[in-house]
């Protein structure tokens, strides 16, 4: 036995050398220990980390009151890091002066990569509940905004999976809920308290599903309101990190621009109040403009810069009686030429190395060319992901473009919003449509 404080390691209770843990898995390490010293543990005496990956919160733990000759199991609840391979974590005694004593104790795992997720998660929008678009509210007034939403992936919704804001005024405080157990095909309301704002003004918030590994996924639910007063203009203060489809004068790569400054295009907003709540095709069960019409939306866009005066709202006319849509709703790729006789369908172009060369060759000639890019870049991209833009400027490595689903008139970073990691300008956009004059 030694003088003074000593310890020595006896045994690995749990978790021994090399044990393969998956990446981000909780475990408990418990070694069995010996207080091999001449004195007893006191309550000053403790267990701390002091080289590799802490994988805990709690870097100091007392030690159990020990005398000489005595054996204990000593346990810490520790997390596996996110970086694969070999990982490895030490920890000393150490006395109520701060010195240290006895063996080093460690865990060395072999941290492995999460298999796969096998399966999808998705949501679709199925009414608003509560607060319908445009609702009039007081200055300072609580209310309570619940959609209908369902879960139409292939994954339960459950531990982990939050709705949180991301784009506009968020008009509380909790700008994050978790959502309800929720099994494929299921339907769930979802319901935030808010406070609408004290000035007077049109106020828009944007909210998105995140899975419990932090990604958004399925439709962006939206609400808009008004406070009654002296009209003023559509408040966006804020955005969060991975929100889409957004974009403001104010967000992070939205373009600062003189007011004198012409595009080749003006913008238009599908979820403009005089438009958003009529439906594609003005179908009974078709989804609405500022639903799914950001196509359309880019096709007025495009109409008004070739040199015709149009809406989304005249536009949907427009295409019912002239053959515009196609298996009931969907827009068809052509329904310009459908409807103006003047105007010339040069195609639709998947990415390739040509699509950039050919989107600047248009714009050089005076033409915006309506683009799809991915809603969710940092995901892997599905058809429940596109979202049609118009590009009406070359910016460096960049394209700004016209974002419909916005409701500010400046034209936004394509590769803020919506750039694919890794991917730069020809990887981040996935297609594009093209017309001209005759």
């Amino acid at each position: 036995m030694s003088a003074g404080l000593n310890a020595r390691f006896v045994s690995d209770v749990t978790i021994p050398d090399d044990t393969p843990v998956v990446a981000g898995t909780a475990f408990t390490k418990t070694w069995l220990v010996e207080n091999n010293g001449s004195l007893p543990w006191n309550a000053g005496c403790r267990l701390v980390h002091t080289a590799g990956d802490a994988m805990t919160a709690a870097t100091s733990v007392p030690l159990p009151p020990l005398a000489p000759g005595q054996q204990a199991q000593i346990s810490l609840a520790l997390t596996a890091p996110i970086q694969p391979g070999t990982r490895y974590t030490d920890w000393r005694f150490r006395d109520e002066q701060g010195r240290f004593f006895g063996d080093i104790l460690y865990a060395r795992i072999q941290n492995q990569t999460p298999p796969a997720r096998v399966g999808k998660n998705d949501s679709y929008f199925l009414a608003d509940v509560t607060i319908p678009d445009d609702t009039q509210l007081q200055p300072g007034a609580s209310f309570v905004k619940t959609w209908r939403v369902r879960n139409s992936g292939t994954l339960p919704w459950g531990a982990g999976y939050t709705l949180r804001f991301v784009n506009g005024a968020p008009m509380t405080a909790a700008t994050g809920l978790p959502l309800p157990p929720v099994q494929p095909g299921g339907d769930a309301e979802l319901s935030i308290t808010l406070t609408a704002p004290q000035s007077p003004g049109t106020y828009f918030a944007d909210w998105r599903l995140y899975d419990d590994q932090g990604s958004p996924f399925g439709a962006t639910l939206w609400l808009r309101i008004v406070v009654p007063g002296q009209p003023a203009a559509i408040s966006t203060p804020g955005i969060a990190p991975g929100a889409a489809p957004a974009g403001t004068p104010v967000v992070p790569g939205a373009v600062s621009t003189p007011a004198a400054r012409q595009y080749i295009a003006k913008h238009l907003s599908q979820r403009d109040p005089r438009w958003s709540s009529i439906t594609l095709a003005r179908l009974p069960h078709s989804p609405s403009i500022g639903r799914w019409g950001c196509l359309m939306t880019c096709f007025a866009m495009t109409a008004n810069a070739l040199g015709h005066d149009t809406d989304p709202a005249r536009l949907n006319d427009a295409m019912i009686a002239q053959g515009g849509f196609t298996n009931g709703f969907f827009t068809r790729w052509d329904a310009l030429q459908q409807v103006y006789d003047d105007l010339i369908f040069e195609g639709k172009v998947e990415q390739s190395p040509a699509l950039v060369d050919k989107i600047d060759a248009a714009l050089q000639a005076g033409r915006p060319v309506t683009a799809l890019v991915d809603l969710t870049p940092q995901t892997t991209y599905s058809d429940n992901d596109q979202h049609w833009v118009l590009v009406v400027a070359r910016n460096g490595e960049d394209y700004l473009i016209m974002d419909p689903y916005t409701l500010t008139a400046e034209p936004i970073s394509l590769m803020a919003k919506y750039g694919r990691p890794g991917g730069g300008l020809r990887g981040s956009v996935l297609s594009g449509i093209f017309y001209r004059r005759r």
